[in-house]
């Protein structure tokens, strides 16, 4: 069978397809729309098995190696919906002739309030007490102040920068670790912002080395509640678990994990809160990322 002339795969696990001005763009551009069935993020089988006759991709955060794209014959173009590129593989794109770009919609509003978010949920113990009540259970759990803390931040660009911000009016006290040397007093070693910050933000770009491995997490006080909307790559995540477990920090949120869909051990863990990577997964920036994605494809057409 001829494969159509333009077809789009969307492989990210949601896509909002109503919108009026992408449906107008459809319409226009008579593009042939193909979304991924299963609403998680694909194997590289399943790309090949959804993706094979695309001319242009929407990726998510799913791997393209140089042995799926090779295999992608009529690929032309895709579109990284997301921030990072470290699932991409430049080389082969550049070999294969493969045109890309990336989402240029800051995320920084979104993951920042997020972060905030997660933050109290552990402070105040919100989660808890949301699910004894709906088990039939009056149980007051004493929580802490936001106020008055040490609020670490492990890399300072767009959402460090205003999660400092959103941190301020708290009257929690910032503390900053860049790789990269900034005019900020705030600015202090790593290994400083981990042995005196009760609350660690990890909003570090991808690095092949790990940030928080074993000695760096031993450096982390027994009240400190560590945060990751970044990535999973970035912290040595079973010595994380061995150090939940044995209760020698406060507690930990993670919205990024080494695999996708998770269901691991930290599910196990009642000191662990949990989000299914929704950094960025606010409706007002999704929306943009989405337009945004449709009109460069749109561009790339007939390229």
């Amino acid at each position: 069978m001829k494969a159509k002339k333009n077809l789009l795969f969307i492989a990210t696990s949601s896509f909002n397809l109503k919108d009026k001005n992408i449906i107008s763009l459809i319409k226009k551009h008579k593009l042939i729309v193909k979304l991924n069935p299963i609403h998680k993020k694909l194997s590289e089988n399943l790309i090949l098995k959804y993706a094979k006759n695309a001319t242009h991709i929407i990726a998510g955060t799913e791997k393209y190696d140089s042995k799926t794209l090779n295999k992608l014959k009529k690929l032309k173009y895709i579109f990284r919906l997301g921030s990072g590129i470290e699932n991409l593989d430049l080389q082969s794109l550049k070999l294969n002739k493969i045109k890309f770009q990336v989402s240029t919609i800051s995320l920084e509003k979104a993951v920042s309030e997020l972060v905030i978010g997660l933050v109290l949920t552990n402070l105040r113990k919100i989660s808890k007490h949301d699910n004894d009540m709906k088990n039939n259970k009056w149980n007051k759990i004493m929580g802490n102040l936001l106020y008055g803390k040490n609020f670490g931040i492990i890399g300072f660009g767009k959402i460090g920068k205003y999660l400092s911000k959103l941190v301020a009016p708290f009257g929690a006290k910032v503390i900053i670790s860049d790789i990269k040397k900034i005019k900020n007093s705030k600015q202090k070693t790593l290994s400083y912002l981990l042995s005196k910050s009760d609350i660690i933000s990890v909003n570090a770009n991808y690095q092949s080395t790990l940030i928080l491995n074993k000695k760096n997490l031993n450096k982390l006080k027994k009240n400190c509640i560590l945060v990751n909307t970044s990535r999973a790559e970035l912290i040595d995540n079973n010595h994380l678990y061995k150090i939940l477990k044995k209760k020698k920090i406060h507690s930990a949120a993670l919205d990024v994990f080494d695999n996708e869909p998770y269901f691991g051990k930290f599910c196990k863990l009642d000191n662990v809160t949990l989000t299914p990577h929704i950094g960025s997964y606010a409706r007002e920036i999704r929306r943009l990322m989405e337009i945004e994605a449709f009109k460069n494809i749109i561009k790339h057409l007939d390229k």
